[in-house]
């Protein structure tokens, strides 16, 4: 017995770190996935190069290894009765403790322990109801991706079918679809438009209000998501918040694009697991402005400022969690006052601009037997908006003069919503889920803009009129039931049933899903899926009231329904290596009940809306118009390995709509084609020791993207009856007929991070638009001096970023 004892402590020395190694903790635990159950004697299996070191959960399911060599770890898990799983090149890193929380799916047919090496799969969703279309993301991706910002929405452009609307905002285009189709979660709960300086009904904005420091690897679905996803025909991000440390206390600080950042996480308290994570940002140019410092934007200083928290509460039969995100912002843009030059806002306008939005939730997560689990969590938000926007004209001697033009809005919106769902597992093959959703809104809605056209009897400008004037609530109430069948190891189902129903105007929608994929072999799986789905207009729609000829106020939206869409979709998936892979999927999506114009507008649909800082509707909106998008999207894909990745796609698309007389049009989103090539490596250097034994490690990264997509759509002007009528008037028989050039854009990110033994630095720049390419964002017609004027997107754009984490 002692020489087994003295043979293992010298076979643990082979692995274990030195004096002279900078190290740290690897440790979390490993549950089943379908009922929350902890595996008790689950094997872990740590690789770093040649060398290897194991553990085995406890009754806990926890498992630990202590003084890790920091740098990138394979993982492999495997329990006997259970798929073996894995992680592959997971950085551990000297000045913060890895903490995993990993989740295995049991075996249909046990005839012993497999022994397989494992690798994370990001073809594989989070979320087991995801057959087709879906893919999880890390947020390291979101920190290292060239051109993302350490925002999740820009991160995802580099997805195959996804695209970016325009530089200035980071609303994302899935597969030739209006942002506004795009469904934000977190932690289970819907959530209002997470960006700062956004709008009412739109889900991008300038600056993310999401901190990517606080979430959770999490996932992205883009077509015929599972009936457990209701009010959303384009995409889904389905977020979660990763918990703070249990047992000590870890801080981050931050300066980059977004801001200037602090965060805290740690124990609640020494007799518990509960923990706390709290992350707070400041817009880094409303600080330097604080300062007295300018950066050429005029009176145009964006300032805003986040706050996100987690509280984590377990016990022996669940967990409690409390959870939110907050922010305020504010820019004003006094042309008037400011005669230079700034980077924002049109020529002689006055915009004063403030949002703020919050929400915030609490959960419980209840135990209800081995196979059984449950969770509720209540939540409420609101979003606000003060807009008012004065515009100017210039006289003869360069004077500015009011030319009438005034604009007033001050809403806002918000809703509490329950989220209920229970999950059962009746064996290794089936698995059903089950809940609701109710979400009651409630609004505060008005505008006003300034008429000075005149009464024709009494010759007194109109003055003003409030188009919205609505204080009120309403609900929209979803139920859904999934089911995952395992037939048997390679074959897949999905299938649900969602049901939304809308008590404004009692408009009901019942929205089949199904999924199924197929193991061909250990390398090649094809799959297959479809979803009816539906979406509300935003409810500024619903509420816009105009004055007939008797004085009397109407809502003339109100019986508006859902937008419904049903999604087809086919993939394959290749695996033509060990870390490499080639995904294609085709896709066809018919969109009917579609609000359009009723009765003037001929042309306008609601589909080519979102993209903006507002949305555009009209008065007498109908449930008749159609669309359709179809396309195939290639990706090729080598995961992180040895320091190298690259992850390519194409997109081949259409994207139409109909307008009221039936005819069908190109929408302002059909950019036909979008290639993104992204690639990076990773440069470790080796470890070093100064004078005075201080231990330090360094690395460098680099990261490129190059974009091609297809031009923005526009409608081109009518010259001649622009001459004539002395403004600009469009050519609607040729809508969105024309494309602006190719936007081509190449990114490069480079990083280098220094590790000691507490604390890690990390210097970079990203670097967007190297080339500084001028690309179009839009041409307008004066027909004043018959000219066009054109506008630029961003051009060469640098963005340092500091972090340090101690």
């Amino acid at each position: 017995m002692k020489l087994f004892q003295i043979l293992f402590f010298i076979l643990s020395l082979t692995f274990s770190a030195s004096a002279q190694d900078l190290t740290q903790t690897i440790r979390g635990s490993i549950l089943d996935q379908n009922t929350k159950e902890p595996l008790v004697g689950a094997l872990i299996e740590a690789y770093l190069g040649e060398t290897k070191k194991g553990a085995i959960t406890d009754v806990n399911g926890n498992f630990r290894f202590e003084n890790m060599k920091v740098g990138r770890y394979t993982l492999q898990f495997s329990f006997l009765g259970y798929e073996n799983a894995g992680m592959s090149q997971l950085e551990v890193i000297s000045s913060k403790e890895t903490v995993l929380n990993i989740e295995m799916i049991e075996k249909i047919t046990t005839t012993g322990t497999i022994i397989v090496r494992a690798r994370k799969d990001k073809a594989k969703t989070i979320n087991q109801m995801v057959s087709v279309s879906g893919r999880t993301f890390s947020i390291e991706e979101s920190q290292r991706y060239a051109g993302s910002r350490g925002d999740v929405a820009r991160m995802a452009q580099n997805f195959a079918g996804v695209q970016g609307a325009d530089d200035s905002r980071n609303d994302i285009v899935v597969r030739g679809n209006s942002p506004m189709g795009v469904l934000y979660r977190l932690e289970g709960v819907d959530i209002p438009n997470p960006n700062h300086f956004s709008t009412a009904g739109t889900t991008g904005g300038p600056v993310s209000m999401l901190n990517n420091n606080v979430l959770e690897n999490s996932d992205f679905l883009s077509g015929a998501f599972p009936a457990e996803y209701g009010n959303a025909t384009a995409a889904v991000f389905d977020l979660g918040m990763r918990k703070g440390n249990d047992e000590q206390y870890e801080f981050l600080g931050q300066i980059g694009f977004a801001g200037l950042e602090f965060m805290a996480e740690g124990p609640l308290s020494k007799k518990s697991k509960a923990s706390f994570l709290v992350n707070y940002r400041y817009s880094a140019l409303g600080f330097f402005s604080l300062l007295g410092l300018q950066f050429g934007t005029g009176t145009a200083v964006p300032k805003y400022q986040d706050l996100s928290f987690h509280l984590h509460f377990p016990d022996k039969t669940g967990s409690f969690k409390i959870f939110g995100v907050a922010g305020l912002s504010s820019i004003e843009l006094f042309q008037s006052e400011d005669t230079g030059d700034n980077l924002f806002g049109d020529d002689l306008e006055d915009l004063s601009y403030t949002t703020n939005t919050g929400m915030v939730g609490i959960s419980r997560f209840q135990k209800l037997g081995t196979n059984t689990f449950a969770k509720i969590t209540l939540a409420a938000d609101a979003s606000q908006t003060k807009t008012q926007l004065d515009t100017f004209a210039l006289t003869p001697n360069n004077e500015i003069i009011s030319n009438g033009g005034l604009y007033r809005d001050n809403s806002y919106q918000g809703k509490y919503s329950i989220n209920a769902f229970v999950q059962h597992k009746f064996n290794s093959r089936n698995t059903i889920k089950g809940g609701i959703r109710v979400y009651n809104y409630f609004f505060s809605l008005r505008d006003s803009f300034y008429r000075t056209d005149r009464n024709v009897l009494t010759n007194q400008p109109l003055g003003w009129v409030e188009p919205t004037n609505f204080d009120g609530s309403t609900s929209l109430i979803q139920t859904f039931v999934s089911q995952a069948y395992r037939v048997n190891s390679k074959l897949n189902l999905n299938v649900g049933l969602n049901n939304s129903f809308f008590t404004y105007n009692n408009s009901n929608s019942i929205e089949p899903r199904a999924g199924i994929s197929y193991k061909l072999s250990k390398k090649y799986k094809i799959s297959a899926g479809y979803g009816l789905h539906s979406q509300l207009a935003p409810f500024r729609v619903y509420f816009e009231e105009r004055t007939d000829t008797f004085g009397i106020k109407r809502k003339l939206n109100q019986d508006l329904g859902f937008t419904k869409s049903h999604h087809f979709i086919i993939g394959n998936d290749i695996r033509l290596g060990k870390n490499t892979r080639l995904k294609i999927e085709g896709y066809v999506q018919y969109l009917f009940d579609v609000p359009i114009d009723g009765k003037n507008d001929t042309f306008y649909s609601l589909l080519n809306q979102g993209a903006d800082f507002g949305v555009v509707f009209t008065d007498s909106m109908v449930n008749t118009g159609k669309g359709r998008n179809l396309g195939v999207e290639i990706t090729f894909e080598r995961f992180l390995t040895k320091g190298f990745y690259f992850l390519n796609t194409l997109s081949l698309y259409r994207s139409f709509y109909t307008d009221q007389l039936g005819n069908e049009h190109p929408t302002v989103f059909d950019s036909r084609y979008a290639i993104n090539l992204l690639g990076g490596k990773e440069f470790y250097f080796a470890q070093k020791t100064n004078k005075k034994g201080k231990i330090k490690k360094s690395s460098l990264t680099t990261d490129v993207k190059f974009i091609v997509n297809g031009g923005r759509r526009y409608t081109p002007a009518n010259e001649f009856e622009s001459r004539r009528q002395g403004e600009l008037v469009l050519d609607n028989s040729r809508i969105f007929s024309n494309q602006y050039d190719d936007y081509i854009r190449f990114d490069l990110r480079i990083a280098y991070k220094v590790q000691t033994k507490k604390i890690t630095q990390e210097w970079g720049i990203d670097i967007q638009n190297l080339t500084n390419k001028q690309n179009i964002f839009n041409r307008t017609y004066n027909p004043n001096t018959n000219e066009y004027k054109t506008t630029y997107q961003t051009g060469l754009l640098p963005i340092g970023i500091y972090r340090v984490t101690f």
